[in-house]
Formats: C-alpha cells, structure tokens, sequence
C-alpha cells in the first residue's frame, strides 16, 4: 500500500466558480516528491510562459508535504507556490502552525487557484467539496479578525484558515499569506498573487487519516531520534548561557568554534531564534545600518543588542508555541503590553524580524519591535522585506535623495522608533513614500532614481535576508545562484555542517572527494545542502529538524510510501527539484545575471572595521563554480539541455 500521499490535487477556478480533481499517479510523487517539487511541476504543466504573476492565468498553490499528517517528527509545514511578481521568476514561501494537516486530512496533496473572482471571495475547502463564499464584509479585515469571523460563520474553532491583509489586498510584492494568527509564508510577494485574485481567504477542515504504508517503522524511528533529540549535555548549556561573551571574543579574535546541533537544539527550546540575535549582530551575522555599519561598534552587544535577545525577549513570553508534530516548541505567545495592540496577544518576534528592525536600522526599542511585528503579521507582509525597505529609505533620507514631502512628513534617522513605525504602517496602506516600498527596495530605487541605487541591498528584487555571506560564503550562493534570489532557508556551509550531508549521501561523499581544490569541495558540499534542502520541503518537513537533530528524514519517507529508494535515489530527487524550479526562471525570461547580489551582501565596498574588515566574497567565482556542479549554462542561467534529458524534466516541456 503506498502512503504519505492522497494521490490528488485539486484546482480552483475563482473567475468561472468551479473545481476539478487530478490524480498524477504514484510516479509522479516519486518523481517530484511533494510540497515544491508538486508545485512547481503542476504549475509547470499548466500554466504558460510569460504570463504576468497578477494575471487571472496565474496559479497559486497551498502544498502540503509527503510527510504530512503521518506522524513524522517537524513535518508541520505547507509551501505557497507560484511565479513571483517581486523577482518574475519562480516564487515559494512556506509556513509553520497546523494549516498543512488540514490539507491532507481533507483528502488532497495540494490545492491551486486560478482566475480572478469579480468580487473578493473565500474559498472552503472539506472532504465533501469545495465552496465558493462571499468575501466582502471580510475584504479590509486584519488576517486576526479574518480568522476570528470566519471561524464564527463556520461554528467551528479548528478550521484552519491562510488569508491576507490589507497589504495583500493592496497587492504589494512583498506581502504574504498569514495562518494560525501569526505564522506567514512570507517571501516571494505571493500574497500579492492572492490579493490580485480577489481570493480574501482560503479554509480548510478535514476529516481523513493520511495512510502509512509502515506505521509502525514510523514509530519506531521517532522513538529512536527522540531518545537522542531530548538529550542536553553540559557543554551546550554553558554554550547558551553565555553566548553574547563568546559572540564578544569571535568578534575580536576571529576565533569560531564548530557549532552542533545539540547546542542549537537547547537554545532554539529555551528561547527560540530570538537566542540569536545579540551574538549574530556581534560576530558579523547580522547586517547592520544598512549593511554598511558594523555590530560591535553601531550596535553593541553592552548597550543595543542585549536588548533584543535571550531573556530579554522571553519574559514577555506567555506560553511556548508548537507547530504541528513538532518536539522543539521554539514558537512563542506574548500578551502585548504597549502600543496599538495593547491587551491583546501576538507571536514573538523571530530573529529575522528582530534583526531587520533593530540592528539594521539601529534601532534597539523592543517594545517598538514588538507592534511592529504585529503590525505586519496581521497586515500580511514580509518582515524582512519591511526591514530592508525602512533601512533604505532612512539612508536616502539620510543622503538627501528623498524628503520630507515624500515621507509624509516623517524626519527619517536611524533608530527613530515613533518615525519608524509610521513608516512601517505608510508601506502597509501604500500611503506617500510607503507606496513605492512596498513594492520592494528594487522597484523603489528605480522610480525614486539618482544614487537610491546604492542603497537598494537586494537580489533578483528580493531584500537580502539578516545573514551577512561574508560570515558563511554558502549564503551568497543561496542569495545570488537558487531559483528564489536572496533566501537564507535553503542552505550555507553552516547547514552543511548541521545536518550531515556527507553522512546521509554516498553520492556526496564522492563528488566531493573528486572535486579539485578546496573551494570547488565546497561548492560541491553546498550543492549536496541544497539538494537535501529540496527533500526537507517536498517532505513538508521544517529545516529546524535537521538543524537541531538528525532526524530520520529518508527512513520517514520510505516507510510511510512503502517505498525503498536509497539515499543516492533521494539525492536524484532532490536534484531534479532545484533544476526544475531553475529552469521555470529560464522560461520565464531571467538571465543569471538578474539575480545577481547587491555590492554591500558580498563586501563592496570592503569595511574598514569589524569582523569583515576588507572582507569580500567573488561572487563570480562561486557562481561559476556552482553552476559547473549543477550542470547550468551561465547564458541561459538555468540546466543545459544535457541535464534536462537526464533529470526527465523534458516531459515538462523543458
């Protein structure tokens, strides 16, 4: 009996009202797996070249993972798919909480929406079918009050709902899609795509039981890995208690010590990423100012960013938060003391957000962090993205190049908290200079013009994740090379180390064994990452499994399809999944080139001070290098011909 899949997907037409099912058969999962490698595959399939991201031909899927609902440890997690309308090619987000399940448990692997409803409109999804509601007195709702009254319509407290906020409905391109009152596929601008289909809402309630071919393997792999997931040794304690020390010395002697996932799997249950955020910003992690400043003199860990880390957060924490099947609860509710949302509750502020709005526009208010992160979980956009559009418009105000009559009003600085926050709120009601960003850093140099330019830090349209490359080379790969431009969730030399990959992969060990040179190793390690990167989310499985433990990822999955696919077969998958979703950018027209990284993610110009102190990456060299391993042709940007025949990507159309 094959399980892990229900064998169908289904495809909502929003214009005509109607729905139709698809079954691709069982090849098809061990070709693609699910979550990214269905997604882009069906939308491949039925979706033509060219098409604007906007347009009623677009489709968007909400994919759940082979692994979800089967008991696999961390395989909580759905991807939102589609063409990007912030980079114009390939475009995916994926979120935590409890809304995959649903999915499965309503009989389908996926759900795609296609078409353009004439008025705003919620879909609602059961293992009965499929309904078309009226969408009208939710449109203008926060994603918090369209859950609430959605749940009171339907009289049930456990639906699971993804839906928009005003910045959605405003269609910018870097909003997203919201569930669980806070979780958020955030990247790609996806949630313009639902805003521009009118579609407010899309619930779903099931019923099912998602079939394990091997139920009791499952069990016992969990046993296994658990029994060694919940042990804490000394040195990871001491590692956590005092990591802003450590950050200290790294950041002045250039001393790193190998970081193991024991250490990171205590610090992620006892304070979540939120651990993070003092010690990223001392040892060049995270960027600062702008991307042009340095942590420990701009923002210091004694005066700053203490502020915004460890203890500092967690006392504002009320409960810990679990996504679906998951051990290590890193989530957390706060009750929100100050501000607009003031007696109400809201998720903690993740390290992304925490960085993007504190030490990259200096700002060290962290009951100011907290509303705004609230501010965009319910609005639906992108904190990182926000991040990055509020440092860049304090730098052109900064330089002159933009003034108060474009910002409203609003004295631009940094670290201005009150001027911040009502530039965060002008990007979510696309009001004065808040209109241009929230369309993205990109889009927003180009109308703005002059030297903006310089300051627009990006890749392929995308705001730069609060991870600086120049600490780990592997995320410049990701940020300039992989079908989603300036993402930090896919791989990094750290996450080579972290989760194993020479171990898991045969067909690692050798490449990397007859690459020439020490670089082209580790391209070649980067590359083995990125593959098992693309197996984690056909899995629906959250990337801090394998970071906090060695979960038995490919045991889970042939157990619950009853398949027996060796590890180097699983390494061909997840190959062909990255190619694939490569060679959907090539379609659509981008080059190489487009994607390439802003000079201030790869050192230039060099600082003068700091961990990075004439620090720079060639970016060319690693692209070069990368593309070589993966088969691609520096022209076209995406798998030659020779690599297309051999992943079975021409049945695409490829």
């Amino acid at each position: 009996m094959a399980g892990g899949f229900t064998g169908k997907y289904l495809v909502c037409d929003l214009s005509k009202k109607k729905f139709e099912t698809v079954e691709p058969g069982e090849d098809f999962y061990k070709k693609y797996l699910s979550g990214y490698g269905l997604g882009a595959a069906v939308i491949s399939q039925r979706q033509k070249a060219g098409i604007d991201p906007l347009s009623s031909e677009a489709h968007l899927g909400f994919c759940s993972g082979i692994l979800t609902g089967t008991g696999a440890m961390f395989s909580g997690r759905y991807m939102v798919v589609g063409k990007s309308p912030l980079t114009g090619g390939w475009g995916d987000a994926n979120s935590g909480g409890f809304f995959s399940n649903e999915i499965k448990k309503a009989g389908y692997d996926a759900v795609f929406f296609t078409g353009i409803s004439k008025d705003p409109i919620w879909v609602h999804v059961t293992n009965d079918g499929v309904e078309f509601k009226g969408a009208k007195h939710l449109w203008g709702k926060d994603t918090t009050e369209t859950e609430e009254t959605i749940r009171k319509e339907l009289d049930d407290k456990k639906v699971s709902i993804a839906s928009i906020g005003k910045a959605g409905e405003k269609v910018s391109l870097i909003s997203g899609i919201v569930n669980d009152a806070g979780r958020i596929a955030a990247r790609s601008g996806l949630g313009a795509v639902m805003g521009s289909k009118k579609l407010k809402a899309f619930s779903v309630k099931g019923t099912g039981k998602v079939p394990v071919a091997n139920p009791e393997r499952v069990k016992n792999a969990t046993k296994k890995f658990m029994k060694q997931f919940n042990k804490v040794g000394p040195p990871d304690k001491i590692s956590v208690k005092f990591l802003q020390p450590f950050g200290k010395l790294i950041a002045r002697t250039g001393i790193h010590v190998p970081t193991q996932s024991s250490t990171v799997r205590h610090m992620f249950k006892k304070y979540g990423t939120s651990a993070l955020t003092a010690y990223s910003a001392e040892v060049g992690d995270s960027p600062v100012k702008n991307w042009a400043g340095v942590g420990y003199t701009d923002f210091p860990v004694d005066t700053m960013s203490s502020k915004l880390s460890e203890d500092n957060i967690i006392k504002h924490e009320k409960k810990k938060y679990s996504c679906h099947s998951c051990p290590l609860s890193c989530g957390g509710i706060f009750d929100i003391k100050t501000g607009k949302y003031k007696g109400s509750e809201g998720h903690k502020p993740e390290y992304e957000t925490l960085s993007a709005f504190g030490s990259l526009i200096l700002n060290d208010d962290l009951d100011s962090i907290i509303e705004i992160n609230e501010m965009c979980n319910r609005a639906g956009i992108d904190t990182i993205s926000t991040g990055g559009a509020v440092a860049f418009a304090i730098e052109c105000f900064e330089k002159g190049i933009i003034d108060e009559k474009m910002t409203g009003g609003l004295k631009l600085g940094w670290g201005k908290t009150e001027e911040i926050i009502k530039l965060v709120e002008m990007i979510i009601d696309r009001e004065h200079i808040g209109n241009l960003l929230a369309d993205g850093v990109k889009k927003a140099s180009e109308e703005i013009g002059g030297d903006s330019y310089k300051y627009a830090v990006h890749a392929g349209g995308q705001e730069l994740p609060m991870h600086d490359a120049r600490l780990d080379n592997g995320f410049g790969i990701a940020y300039q090379c992989e079908p989603t431009p300036g993402r930090h969730t896919i791989a990094s030399y750290l996450y080579s180390s972290l989760w194993g990959v020479k171990k898991i992969f045969p067909a690692a060990r050798k490449n990397i064994k007859n690459a020439k040179g020490k670089e082209m190793k580790k391209i070649n390690l980067y590359a083995a990452t990125t593959f098992y990167m693309q197996i984690i989310n056909g899995a629906g499985v959250c990337e801090f499994g394998p970071l906090t433990g060695p979960v038995p990822l490919l045991e889970y999955i042939n157990a619950t399809t009853g398949w027996n696919l060796s590890p180097d077969e699983y390494f061909k998958i997840g190959e062909r999944m990255l190619s694939l979703r490569k060679a959907f950018n090539v379609r659509e027209g981008l080059k190489a080139k487009d994607s390439k990284i802003h000079g201030r993610g790869s050192g230039e110009p060099a600082h003068d001070r700091g961990p990075h102190k004439n620090v720079t990456i060639d970016m060319d060299a690693l692209e070069s290098g990368f593309f070589n391993v993966m088969g691609w042709d520096k022209e076209t940007g995406g798998p030659t011909k020779e690599k297309i025949k051999e992943l079975g990507l021409d049945e695409l159309g490829y």
